[in-house]
């Protein structure tokens, strides 16, 4: 994560950002939204906004490290303890925990790059690293993990027809299935 000053000045402008470009990713796509409509929004001046920020991506790219920090918060624990049931509920229950922001950002197609960088930040960490050395081909595992969040997306996209528990007791199943398949046998 980025160091931030502590002044309150930096901190308001900061967040008056934040708060212009989740009204905007609830308006928009990603790739219609600019530094100028987000500064308008945001009430500073674009001078203001490359002060802390490069580019409309390494502000964004602040908001994917939050996020990665926020799923390992919640999974980190069950990927070390190789708990593969436990790091898709607990996966589950944090995208159910999420506000509109979050949930457009993660699970919505015009936003794919978002959840593609978040993914990655999560697959690269410690705890998920060591899922991938048990394997012959971890690139096959690591496409094979992304598909438990196409999973959720389906889920929500059919209006949460089937119950939660039996959601992530599925997915659960069709994960743990496929991956005890693959482990190096000693």
């Amino acid at each position: 994560m980025r160091e931030r000053s502590k002044d309150l000045r930096v901190r308001r402008t900061i967040n008056s950002i934040r708060r212009a470009f989740f009204e905007l990713v609830l308006e928009k796509n990603y790739n219609e939204i600019s530094i100028t409509e987000l500064t308008e929004r945001a009430g500073i001046n674009r001078k203001t906004f490359y002060l802390h920020f490069s580019s409309l991506d390494d502000f964004v790219a602040e908001i994917e490290e939050e996020i990665v920090a926020d799923i390992l918060d919640h999974i980190g624990s069950n990927a070390e303890a190789f708990d593969l049931a436990g790091c898709i509920t607990n996966f589950y229950l944090y995208l159910e925990s999420c506000n509109e922001v979050q949930q457009k950002l993660l699970c919505d197609e015009h936003y794919s790059f978002f959840y593609e960088s978040v993914t990655e930040g999560v697959l690269r960490s410690v705890p998920f690293s060591r899922f991938f050395e048990r394997t012959e081909y971890p690139s096959i595992v690591r496409s094979y993990t992304i598909s438990i969040t196409f999973i959720y997306r389906d889920w929500l996209k059919s209006g949460k027809q089937i119950p939660f528990d039996v959601l992530t007791a599925q997915a659960s199943k069709i994960v743990e299935n496929g991956y005890a398949g693959i482990i190096k046998k000693k």
